[in-house]
């Protein structure tokens, strides 16, 4: 499965680790799952900062839909559940 570019590497937001190029999608799943678990922070104001946990929660829910490995649909669906308010 290819991914498409512009769903992880936006230009405003140079610090987030792109999905390796050529991933299988249980490396995609794996990716996901580490980084929604241990999301990375950003500083959005000054002595104000947030995790982007919820960009990586976004970035698996529409990649899951060209996913054809079942077992990663699964592991990613259940991380995103697992996260859901």
């Amino acid at each position: 499965m290819s991914t498409p570019e512009n769903l992880y590497n936006e230009p405003d937001r140079p610090e987030i680790t792109p999905i390796p190029e050529k991933a299988t999608d249980i490396e995609i799943a794996q990716f996901l799952i580490n980084h929604i678990d241990n999301p990375c922070e950003v500083e959005v104001a000054p002595d104000q900062i947030e995790n982007i946990r919820g960009f990586y929660i976004r970035q698996a829910k529409g990649l899951i839909s060209g996913m054809t490995n079942e077992f990663a649909i699964d592991i990613l669906q259940q991380k995103i559940e697992e996260y859901k308010n």
